[in-house]
């Protein structure tokens, strides 16, 4: 009685075992029929039972079919992240049989092609939390002892950009170290580990960065203008005109940088400076609007803060004097405005100083021209 129970229960074994390959058959015949959706359907079937899920050709099937739903994206929308999934079982595959690891290997140049794929669609369409998660899935597997993939720098680096751009900033910092550990991108990888650090609120560390960049690349004007801006927009004029005069050293034919003295020095109360660096930053570059209007707004308040002095003089005579020199200023402003007003005569802001330069000095006809040209 017993040894036909164990016989029974062989054949029943043995019964299982083949259904099993034909349900293994049919997986992978319907993959390479492209019917991905029943080759899904069939090699789920043999993922749950067990004697096929301890099989690695199953999880290597599996993992085939995932990732060829994964590069349709009218298909993959029906399933929930194939190609993680794809992941896990090529992960599985080799952690049943290790010397699954060499078919896997075939497989992974298309695998984390897809990823990348998919991660620079999303990128793309600013979809940044998902560009991440298929940036992070590649790096997986190139990072992996598992497979045997070259590491890729650039998705290291725009993991890093899309981490920082959906607000994962311990993330993108982690990222940003990695490019920076392989010379990628060279200055530019410290100035986005920088924006990383301020936008997390370390701005210590953020500093640092700054300063760790300008001495790795001490020539790249990249790096004197970032710490130019940390220092302007933190209210230390004297560092950044410190690192502008280094700028200005190394390129300086560059408006730009004339143009930003400007403001420094104006910031720092030194309106007569920031006159010889705009005018400087004008004749290298005559259509710089911003160099132009400022140095019309300059003149316009030395007449005004003249005018408050005359408003308050009794004597006739140095009061007359007092108008001659805002008069004097006024004149100033109009040449600069009036080119401001050139490079941009649909702006209303720069028509409106230039009204206001015609009106104090009389100019009516000018008042008049101006408000035609502008439909007012």
């Amino acid at each position: 009685m017993k040894k036909a129970i164990l016989f029974a229960l062989v054949i029943a074994v043995a019964g299982s075992a083949i259904a099993q390959k034909k349900v293994m058959k049919a997986a992978r015949s319907e993959y390479n029929d492209k019917h991905y959706e029943k080759a899904y359907e069939l090699i789920q079937t043999a993922k749950d039972n067990d004697e096929s899920k301890v099989m690695p050709e199953t999880w290597i099937v599996r993992g085939k079919i995932l990732q060829a739903i994964a590069k349709d994206s009218a298909l993959s929308a029906k399933f929930e992240n194939p190609l993680i999934e794809a992941f896990k079982s090529y992960s599985k595959a080799i952690e049943i049989e290790p010397k699954a690891k060499n078919e896997v290997n075939l497989l992974m140049l298309e695998f984390t092609g897809i990823s990348t794929k998919i991660g620079a669609n999303a990128y793309n369409t600013k979809n940044y939390e998902k560009a991440y998660d298929y940036f992070e899935l590649t790096l997986k597997a190139e990072e992996s002892p598992i497979f045997a993939k070259s590491i890729d720098t650039t998705i290291i680096f725009y993991s890093g950009m899309a981490a920082l751009k959906s607000l994962k900033y311990d993330k993108a910092i982690e990222q940003f170290n990695k490019a920076i550990s392989y010379k990628y991108n060279g200055a530019y990888s410290y100035s986005v580990l920088k924006d990383a650090y301020m936008q997390k609120g370390d701005t210590a560390t953020g500093l640092a960065t700054l300063k760790k960049a300008f001495e790795t690349y001490p020539n790249d004007l990249t790096v004197i203008i970032d710490l130019i801006n940390y220092y302007l927009q933190t209210g230390q004029p004297n560092e950044a005109l410190s690192y502008l005069n280094m700028a200005k050293q190394k390129d300086p034919n560059n408006a730009s940088y004339w143009f930003a003295e400007g403001t420094l020095y104006e910031k720092m109360k030194q309106p007569d400076n920031a006159v010889v660096s705009y005018v400087k930053a004008t004749e290298l570059n005559p259509k710089n609007l911003n160099a132009f209007f400022n140095l019309g707004v300059l003149f316009f308040n030395n007449g005004v803060e003249i005018n408050k002095q005359a408003t308050n003089e009794n004597d006739n005579f140095k009061y007359g004097e007092l108008i001659k020199k805002r008069d004097e200023e006024f004149k100033k402003a109009i040449p600069y405005f009036e080119k401001a007003h050139a490079l941009s005569p649909k702006d209303e802001d720069i028509a409106k100083s230039l009204k206001s330069i015609y009106v104090n000095l009389q100019m009516d006809d000018k008042v008049k021209e101006l408000k035609a040209e502008m439909n007012w």
